[in-house]
């Protein structure tokens, strides 16, 4: 259950996101980054017996966090923390996962009346390189990365993973419909894994409008939320 605020709302990106994340089973301990109500970390709890840690920089959507980890009984499991990943100090992290915000600050298309929409979706408080900065310093080596982006950024996505040590493993792009180009992209990195990249077949949400795919029917389902060895 999942109680949440008009503009803390989660969508069709968060449920693609916890549907691609594979979890090692010898996981300890899972990051969600920009958790905002929580619902990565709720989805990713039916999957994974590891502690997942929120990280919210913006108090309404922390307070939410912690109030579903409550309303779902999670406490044991789920916790949640105010505050920017910029200047978080954990180490040896087995997994980050992330839906960040996917429009740079000079880019006009979307931007919202709300100060914290825009942080949300915007890079005012994080960049595309502090995020993966931040990843790369808190992950332990051969820790897995795992988030949701825009396909028209993916050039500079793999660059900075470059930059800080992250080998891209999968990806796989989204499409609304078969014969629409990709509107998101699903991106799985290793620290200092070994070279080698698999590009996943493509995910199409659509037969036509209102009518979903049949892998979209068992995403929505919770095809992978069971608790077992994804790796």
């Amino acid at each position: 259950m999942i109680e949440q605020k008009s503009r803390t709302a989660f969508n069709l990106d968060t449920i693609l996101l916890s549907d691609f994340v594979k979890i090692p089973y010898r996981s300890k301990v899972i990051l969600d980054i920009g958790t905002g109500a929580g619902p990565v970390m709720l989805y990713l709890s039916q999957k994974t017996k590891a502690k997942i840690i929120g990280v919210e920089i913006q108090e309404d959507r922390f307070l939410q966090a912690s109030h579903n980890i409550q309303l779902n009984h999670l406490e044991s499991q789920c916790s949640v923390i105010h505050q920017d990943i910029k200047t978080v100090m954990m180490k040896d992290v087995d997994v980050i996962v992330t839906n960040p915000p996917f429009f740079k600050i000079n880019e006009t298309s979307n931007v919202n009346d709300s100060i914290d929409d825009t942080i949300a979706r915007h890079e005012v408080s994080l960049s595309l390189e502090e995020l993966i900065e931040s990843a790369s310093r808190i992950l332990k080596y051969a820790g897995y990365f795992v988030m949701i982006h825009r396909p028209d950024r993916f050039a500079e996505i793999v660059s900075v993973m470059n930059r800080y040590h992250m080998e891209i493993k999968r990806v796989r792009f989204v499409h609304p419909y078969v014969d629409d180009k990709a509107n998101h992209v699903l991106i799985e990195a290793v620290k200092k894994g070994s070279p080698g990249m698999m590009l996943e077949k493509p995910l199409i949400l659509y037969v036509e409008k209102h009518i979903p795919t049949r892998e979209l029917v068992e995403i929505y389902g919770g095809r992978s939320y069971a608790v077992n060895s994804a790796l």
